[in-house]
């Protein structure tokens, strides 16, 4: 492997750290620290180095680094792969201190429970669980999306009502689960499910060439401001609806060679420099309510391999 040995205080150092995917492995002077796959090197240690200024695991795994070795690949599968043979020989000591998986988050669905919508880190609850997503951030923006668009709940306390109904940007959903309110609402609860799915759950659903036809609109009138604010949130959108799509089918991949098999969506058996390598398969038992929902750590490899069929499709 490549390796570049490192002043922890000097991020300018990482410069000749290479583009593309790479394998990676931090080491130190007992051993094995840290390693894992990434687009950009540079990126993911000035990361580590950043986290490592916060104190905790990160502090304590870079303060021991001293170099990075890595191995370039020209996709994100072949880092994968190297990773995953390199973790069934060894064991780095911070692999299962520091997850990079730690910031990933649930979106959570549940018409008849307060706030409706909500960001959670498990799926222990019986809420309808979709993800996880690599952003809470990404998620509380698609949220106020829908809340703008169908005005859907995106509550931001745990009183109500709130603000949002008085500003009319709100149905006021929340009064439905008020006794005093039930019998006056206009907007019930078993509607607010069914917008909850069909808006949530459905990748085809119309919403995204709505804002699409209505930024159109505004770019023919000349109102240039108008659809410029318009970008992200189609973006935004674009995102989602992709990443919904690699849910629906993200437990279900398979894939077959010589040289590769998938099952179950991750990788159980490949050739790696001449050698033959077997790996777990991942056998959890989902309840309906998490038919959306893969595990943390394996979110990641789903992807990757997701990415690499439609691909091939596409090829």
């Amino acid at each position: 492997m490549n390796e570049i040995v490192f002043s922890k205080h000097i991020k300018n150092q990482f410069d000749t750290s290479p583009p593309g995917w790479v394998f990676f492995a931090l080491s130190g002077e007992e051993g094995y620290l840290y390693s894992g796959y990434t687009a950009n090197l540079k990126s993911k240690l000035m990361f580590l180095q950043d986290k490592a200024d916060e104190g905790g695991w990160h502090n304590e795994m870079w303060n021991k680094a001293q170099k990075v070795n890595w191995d370039f690949h020209k996709n994100s599968l072949e880092a994968l792969i190297q990773y995953k043979c390199f973790m069934t020989e060894n064991l780095p000591e911070y692999q299962n201190r520091i997850l990079p998986w730690e910031k990933y988050a649930y979106l959570a669905l549940d018409a008849y429970q307060f706030p409706f919508t909500s960001i959670q880190d498990h799926t222990n609850a019986d809420w309808q669980y979709i993800g996880p997503f690599r952003s809470r951030f990404f998620l509380t923006d698609v949220i106020e999306v829908f809340s703008r668009i169908l005005k859907l709940p995106a509550c931001e306390t745990s009183s109500y009502p709130c603000t949002k109904f008085d500003a009319n940007v709100c149905r006021g959903w929340c009064l439905s689960i008020a006794p005093s309110q039930e019998s006056i609402q206009e907007h019930g609860l078993e509607k607010l499910d069914k917008l909850l799915k069909e808006t949530y759950l459905h990748p085809d659903n119309g919403i995204l060439e709505l804002l699409q036809k209505e930024r159109t609109k505004y770019f023919d009138e000349l109102e240039f401001a108008k659809a410029s604010l318009l970008d992200d949130e189609i973006e935004l959108l674009i995102k989602y609806r992709d990443w919904l799509k690699f849910l629906y089918v993200a437990k279900s991949l398979e894939y077959e060679s010589p040289e590769l098999v998938i099952h179950k969506g991750c990788i159980q058996f490949c050739i790696f420099m001449g050698r033959e390598f077997h790996f777990p398969v991942d056998n959890t038992e989902f309840r309906q309510n998490e038919s959306l929902a893969v595990n943390l750590d394996i979110v990641d490899e789903n992807r990757i391999i997701y990415d690499f069929l439609v691909n091939r499709l596409a090829g």
